[in-house]
């Protein structure tokens, strides 16, 4: 089992401006009542973050191919639109 000390060493360096920036966004749309796009900023902030923590990492695994980097972006918007496009469907 992991100690909750164990986890004081994972470092993640997420500026604190884009964290302030997505908790004020999500609270703006939570107030509003727009859980929808609460749903969609988080997608798109976790597909922003994901690339900006590990995008170097990607592209030595991809070994220069710049096929993979926009098969990830591509991709990671597409689950962003599909996600919103199954959220705003009604059935009458």
């Amino acid at each position: 089992m992991v100690s909750i000390y164990d986890l004081g060493f994972v470092s993640l360096t997420i500026p604190a401006w884009q964290m302030a920036l997505y908790i004020g966004t999500v609270s703006f749309f939570m107030i509003g009542r727009k859980m929808n796009y609460c749903l969609l900023t988080t997608y798109l902030f976790g597909l922003y973050w994901g690339y900006y923590l590990f995008g170097q990492d990607l592209l030595i695994a991809a070994r220069g191919n710049a096929g993979v980097e926009t098969a990830y972006i591509t991709f990671g918007l597409a689950l962003a639109a599909l996600s919103l496009m199954a959220l705003f469907y009604e059935e009458r």
